[in-house]
């Protein structure tokens, strides 16, 4: 382990102190668990978007799922396609057809 040093409002200490000790746990230990809990989330939502920009790309998912998964509507999906470089996938009349003949 480094030891690290950090500075917390009176407010949080207050509070990671009262939760460690009703825990039995301390100080360290809790903003330890916080950290990996914040960070393990981020990374499972990073992963999640990736995954679903990926599956835009080859095509598997529309314009409307992706910006389901990305929790945008979708003007801000094609706003944060564009800033990230991805093409927007447009769809040729035959397809469209094919679609409606369907639904």
């Amino acid at each position: 382990m480094k030891r690290t040093n950090i500075l917390l409002t009176d407010g949080q200490h207050k509070a990671i102190k009262a939760y460690a000790k009703r825990e039995g746990k301390t100080l360290g230990c809790m903003v330890r668990e916080a950290l990996d809990i914040a960070y393990q989330k981020k990374d499972a939502l990073e992963r999640r978007k990736e995954t679903a920009i990926a599956a835009y790309r080859e095509g598997f998912i529309s314009l409307g799922k992706l910006s389901e998964v990305l929790g945008l509507d979708p003007i801000s999906a094609r706003i944060y396609l564009k800033k990230a470089g991805v093409p927007l996938l447009v769809q040729d009349v035959t397809e469209i057809k094919r679609d409606a003949d369907n639904a």
